[in-house]
């Protein structure tokens, strides 16, 4: 007999093109820009990993960022001031704070929250709630870092809030 067909299939989480953020904090990524710019907008990464006496890894984070956030764009081992990068750290903060949410609208992650938010009643999440989903959506991620990283770009951005004091998720202008 053969028992072949008695195999059951490996269940497979659902296709999702929402992928994680680096855990990097705004400010950093707009210290990155400055010094590309201070560079005539581009430098290897080892020799800004160097310069500014910064973790390769973390570097790695920051510029994955603002490549995620189209600030920047990486071709071998460089990283190249895009113009959109550049316009960020010739603005006023309020328009910085503009030009991040138009990006923010755009990430996959984002868009799921925000959809998350509009659905639940009084448009607001626990951050249980939230971390659930984040679970769910990348389940191979730290929800707690994911959450932290959401959180700090989606106030920075305001694209969102979380109040601590009772523990929600909101939408800001988002």
């Amino acid at each position: 007999m053969d028992d072949t067909n008695d195999k059951k299939p490996i269940a497979l989480a659902p296709p999702t093109d929402v992928y994680p953020i680096p855990n990097t904090g705004i400010s950093e990524i707009l210290g990155l820009l400055e010094v590309l710019d201070d560079r005539q907008g581009k430098e290897k990464v080892y020799t800004l990993a160097r310069d500014l006496q910064m973790e390769f890894g973390q570097l790695l984070l920051v510029i994955k960022a603002a490549e995620v956030l189209e600030f920047v764009y990486t071709p071998g081992t460089d990283v190249v001031l895009k113009a959109l990068g550049k316009k960020m750290i010739e603005i006023d903060m309020n328009s910085k704070k503009k030009i991040l949410l138009q990006q923010l609208r755009r990430l996959p992650l984002f868009r799921v929250a925000k959809e998350k938010l509009v659905e639940a009643e009084n448009h607001k999440l626990a951050k249980t709630e939230v971390l659930e989903l984040l679970k769910s959506l990348l389940p191979r991620e730290r929800p707690e870092l994911v959450f932290e990283t959401l959180i700090n770009w989606g106030r920075w951005g305001e694209f969102l809030g979380y109040s601590q004091d009772d523990g929600y998720v909101y939408l800001d202008q988002g």
